[in-house]
């Protein structure tokens, strides 16, 4: 679903507005969109909040470096699991709380006998906020995400049809696929992601930091195209008009009764917090401060070796200056949000025994 400020910054003209011609190209995988940036196939694309950290980084892929200048939306993902496993969980659980918070789920994996096969839990891609929340979610419960249940990688496309035939037990995904589980009543979604983190990036417009360099008008009218398509999509009078056009063959073909469910689904987290966003105060703002919060959860997750200038790269990632330059806004002088050299190791030694957990605590303690 968050993939529509694309399909309206071209639908509805927004990319041509701003003087730019733009060619959206589906792509199978996140992998896909990561190497065919890196190796100048695509000058950009909608990415997972941390693809641009670890491209730029070489985590877990060939070292290239790419930026955002735009944050496309906030949260948007669920947990979800089968049923067969929820109402296994329900003998656990003493109220709904249990079962959102994972409580249930811990009491049943320490009953399990050690011939038993792991739980397996599906996610879309390891350097992603689905794999951050899934095990921040896990490991609050006392749940080991390594050693107590199997993490696997599955297309989010994908994902219904094996929880259908029970090759995974549970997934975290984002919409529509929570709430197609549920509507096709094959799960139950659990938790989402805004009560895991708060409000966190989920999307961004990410590009080869190359090709933004020598394109810098280019650029700049993407963004500025994007950020009018953030605006249509936020308006509630848009919906009807919205839905129609990604129900189209070309972008999530599906029907578009579908998506009127799955949309308002993804407007609101369990608790009643609004969780899907594209618009808003400092909702499009790449703010360094949340380069440093991807860079915690990979070195938390033992994907990421400590790294001696995570202000650097913080800066180098996520731009917000760029951003500041497009919109002519004031720039923010105030560095609060860094870290001393002497903070740095404490500081991520601090996420790694999950004193820090939501994304709210590094903005509002730095």
């Amino acid at each position: 679903m968050d993939c529509a400020p694309f399909v309206i910054a071209q639908e509805k003209g927004y990319f041509l507005e701003h003087g730019v011609n733009v060619l959206l190209s589906k792509e199978a995988s996140w992998a896909s969109v990561r190497d065919k940036v890196a190796f100048k196939v695509l000058d950009g694309a909608h990415m997972l909040a941390s693809m641009p950290v670890a491209a730029s980084l070489g985590v877990g892929t060939v070292k290239t470096a790419m930026h955002t200048s735009f944050v496309v939306s906030h949260n948007g993902n669920g947990i979800t699991v089968s049923n067969r496993l929820h109402e296994r969980m329900k003998l656990y659980a003493n109220d709904v709380s249990d079962l959102q918070s994972g409580t249930a789920l811990k009491h049943l994996v320490s009953k399990r006998c050690s011939k038993d096969s792991p739980l397996r839990f599906a996610i879309v891609y390891p350097y992603s906020s689905h794999n951050y929340q899934l095990r921040d979610w896990l490991d609050k419960a006392g749940i080991d995400p390594d050693k107590d249940v199997q993490i696997i990688v599955i297309p989010p496309t994908k994902m219904i049809d094996y929880l259908k035939l029970g090759e995974i037990d549970g997934y975290c995904v984002g919409e529509p696929w929570n709430s197609l589980a549920e509507e096709q009543k094959v799960g139950k979604m659990l938790t989402t992601g805004f009560d895991i983190w708060g409000s966190a990036p989920e999307k961004v417009f990410g590009v080869n930091s190359q090709w933004a360099e020598r394109n810098p008008q280019a650029h700049c009218a993407i963004i500025k195209a994007l950020d009018a398509a953030c605006k249509w999509v936020s308006q509630t009078s848009n919906q009807p008009e919205l839905l129609h056009i990604l129900s189209h063959p070309d972008y999530l073909n599906c029907p578009e009764e579908q998506l009127t469910s799955t949309f308002k689904a993804g407007q609101y987290s369990l608790s009643g917090q609004i969780n899907q966003c594209f618009s808003g105060q400092d909702v499009n703002l790449p703010k360094p401060s949340y380069a440093l919060w991807i860079m915690a959860k990979m070195y938390r997750w033992q994907q990421l070796a400590y790294v001696p200038a995570l202000n650097d790269v913080a800066e180098q990632v996520y731009r917000q200056d760029l951003y500041c330059k497009i919109f002519e806004q004031a720039p923010e002088i105030a560095s609060n949000w860094k870290l001393s050299d002497e903070q740095q190791q404490t500081w991520l030694d601090d996420v790694a025994s999950s004193k820090v957990l939501r994304i709210s605590q590094i903005l509002s303690n730095q």
